[in-house]
């Protein structure tokens, strides 16, 4: 073989001669060579650049997809936390409105309560009234029974009628009654 403008190396058609008992055809082997480096200047004229271009583009997406699933866990952590402060909001409004229930429950139980011991403080007094009423109403009676009795004794006692008037009688009976003190 020759090399640079047809000069053989020295030694070279012996090195190439050594590749033969090994199966190996030397003109093949530098065909095999040429065609490998043209294969590769045109891979990396024809499909190494869109390979990278896909791979950066497929890396690119992956970045997008990335960030946007960054930017949805971060509205979802956002949403969470409007969650937890609407839940806490709720939970003290529903304190707040057991607590104002509770403080109206008692005041209308306080208010049940003094209603009640007013309206038994008004019964007392009425029965106290109708108890005092019917006292003198007993006591007026007894009053007229006992000045009753008393102008029949006189009568029975003295034996003749006595001529006074009836009413009057019963005048005289009942200022003796008032001065002795028994009935009032």
């Amino acid at each position: 073989m020759t090399c640079c403008a047809g000069i053989p190396h020295p030694g070279e058609d012996e090195k190439l001669d050594a590749l033969r008992p090994l199966g190996i055809d030397p003109a093949l082997l530098a065909a095999y060579l040429i065609n490998f480096v043209l294969l590769l200047f045109l891979l990396r004229l024809f499909l190494y650049k869109p390979v990278l271009t896909m791979l950066e583009e497929r890396r690119r997406k992956i970045q997008e997809a990335l960030a946007q699933a960054d930017k949805v866990r971060q509205e979802a952590e956002l949403q969470r936390a409007e969650f937890q402060r609407e839940l806490e909001e709720a939970r003290r409004s529903s304190q707040e409105a057991a607590n104002r229930i509770a403080q109206e429950t008692e005041k209308m139980r306080a208010s049940i309560l003094e209603a009640a011991q007013r309206e038994a403080e008004l019964i007392k007094a009425q029965a106290r009234q109708q108890i005092e009423l019917e006292r003198q109403q007993v006591a007026s009676e007894l009053q007229r029974q006992v000045a009753d009795l008393a102008i029949e004794i006189a009568r029975k006692v003295i034996g003749q009628t006595v001529t006074l008037d009836e009413k009057v009688q019963r005048q005289l009976i009942r200022q003796f009654l008032q001065e002795t003190g028994n009935f009032s």
